[in-house]
């Protein structure tokens, strides 16, 4: 025999549970090492609302735009998926060119097309009156 107990239908498996465990904690790391990476920055998106802000110009391949507000906040839209929204990921600015990138996740959505916006505040050190905005639609993939 080699030692180990038994419980009536053979040697008893030790190791089993342990390397269950090992493989639960493993998953559970990675899981959570990926919603830190996509995790957004809670203060960059201050507002979200469904369809166009005031004063935007109505474009007739629904293309996405920008509108600054009298509160010195820029308000991006773009049209999609009531349910999955391009979202701004990052706002980044050199000199008065801000640039916003929008992101939409990749799972279950409805198919439908409508405007969403969502408020961010401008980068500091840009003037508002020499501004120039760059929206970057990223597509997952």
């Amino acid at each position: 025999m080699d030692g180990g107990t038994t419980d009536g239908r053979g040697p008893v498996r030790r190791w089993l549970p342990l390397r269950l465990a090992v493989v639960a904690v493993v998953a559970l790391a990675g899981l959570v090492v990926a919603l830190l990476v996509r995790q957004e920055d809670p203060d960059l998106v201050l507002n979200s609302y469904r369809g166009a802000p005031a004063g935007a110009e109505a474009t007739e391949g629904m293309e996405p735009g920008w509108v600054l507000g009298q509160d010195g906040r820029l308000a991006v839209y773009a049209a999609g998926s009531s349910s999955c929204p391009w979202t701004p990921t990052s706002v980044t600015a050199e000199g008065d060119l801000v640039s916003v990138r929008l992101e939409v996740d990749d799972g279950m959505c409805t198919a439908d097309m409508v405007y969403t916006t969502h408020v961010v505040a401008l980068p500091a050190g840009v003037d508002p009156q020499s501004l120039e905005v760059e929206l970057e639609l990223v597509a997952p993939g």
